[in-house]
């Protein structure tokens, strides 16, 4: 499965990305949108070179935009573009229409008048939790006032108090998070969550794996993989298939399985040994031009009153479960350096 955080904030490299304020913490947001993306209910904005998606969580989205997405987040996105819809509205663009067309067939959405949607209009927030909450079944009007639809969204768990009057900025990082929240919420008359509805694939028969560990040399970066704390089933081979650094590639040495794991680890000191974790399927060295690698750095993070260049390590990874295909995915992750692991160690 793929790993649901990846953008990680923790570990020796502690990292906050200068990311602008979101109402949904930037962690989250991230997290969200790369689950959706693998449940194919939410895509990005392009691609970059190494066909990754390129979210743009920090971009506010129009109407016609949040439309989009809403209907992506119901998987009805190919019953939209197939349909033949009708609607009053005079200023709606081509590739919109066939979202703002279904949304306003099935009552999910209205216009600014009686002949306008003003597509390019920015969303707000209260108007996209009144997309998700008609999405669920409940009436504008009756259930909850479009304009606080936060009070309804907030006692449902969709939100968490977040959102209010004083909201004023609302981004795609926003519309992820809350459409990953909206998964679990059950509808009105059904009390069938979104996520049954769309039968999502569960966890049962996953790995949802995170970095246990992680410590850079200088022109390398080590980590080690290992099962999320309630994964139901752990890898038993995990390879880094091609990695790079801030869009530059990376050569991979790696120890793919836990019977290999435990081998190498045995070079290392105890302390190290228990902070990597028994569980550990596999260990990656990661190796580049670090100046090259910091030279292309396009965020950077203040500490305790220093600048430091941010390094974003995207993989194309493959796991193997016991009787089962092997999965391919893709994985970010950043990080910041502040100091260098035991040399001696390091490059074992």
């Amino acid at each position: 499965m793929k790993k649901l955080l990846s953008l990680l904030l923790a570990g020796l490299l502690a990292l906050s990305v200068t990311i602008p304020a979101l109402a949904a913490p930037a962690g989250e947001a991230e997290q969200a949108a790369w689950t959706l993306y693998h449940y194919g209910l939410f895509q990005g904005l392009s691609t970059d070179a190494r066909d990754f998606p390129v979210f743009g969580l920090d971009q506010v989205p129009t109407r016609a935009q949040g439309v989009t997405m809403l209907v992506r987040l119901l998987g009805k996105e190919e019953t939209a573009l197939n349909g033949t819809w009708t609607t009053p509205f005079t200023d709606v663009p081509d590739w919109a229409a066939p979202y703002i067309g279904y949304a306003y067939d099935q009552g999910l959405t209205v216009g600014v008048s009686a002949d306008c949607f003003a597509p390019h209009a920015p969303i707000r927030a209260t108007e996209y939790l009144t997309l998700v909450l008609r999405a669920l079944g409940y009436v504008s009007g009756e259930d909850f006032a479009w304009d606080q639809a936060w009070n309804l969204t907030d006692e449902l768990g969709v939100t968490d108090g977040s959102y209010g009057p004083k909201t004023t900025a609302f981004d795609r990082g926003d519309v992820a998070w809350i459409s990953l929240r909206a998964l679990d919420a059950k509808d009105k008359k059904t009390k069938r969550t979104l996520r049954t509805t769309l039968k999502l694939k569960s966890d049962v028969d996953q790995c949802v794996w995170e970095e246990t560990w992680q410590s850079c040399l200088k022109d390398q970066m080590v980590f080690s993989f290992a099962p999320a704390e309630g994964s139901p089933r752990t890898y038993t081979k995990f390879t880094v298939d091609s990695a790079w650094a801030n869009g530059q590639p990376c050569q991979i040495k790696q120890f793919s399985t836990k019977r290999d794991v435990t081998s190498q680890l045995k070079k290392y000191p105890k302390d190290t040994r228990d902070a990597v974790g028994s569980e550990t399927f596999a260990l990656v060295y990661l190796t580049y031009d670090e100046a090259a690698v910091l030279a292309a750095a396009t965020e950077t993070v203040e500490d305790n009153g220093h600048t430091y260049p941010v390094i974003k390590f995207q993989m194309n990874v493959t796991g193997t479960l016991a009787g089962s295909p092997a999965v391919k995915e893709k994985a970010e992750m950043a990080y910041y350096i502040l100091g260098y692991w035991g040399e001696e160690y390091a490059k074992s």
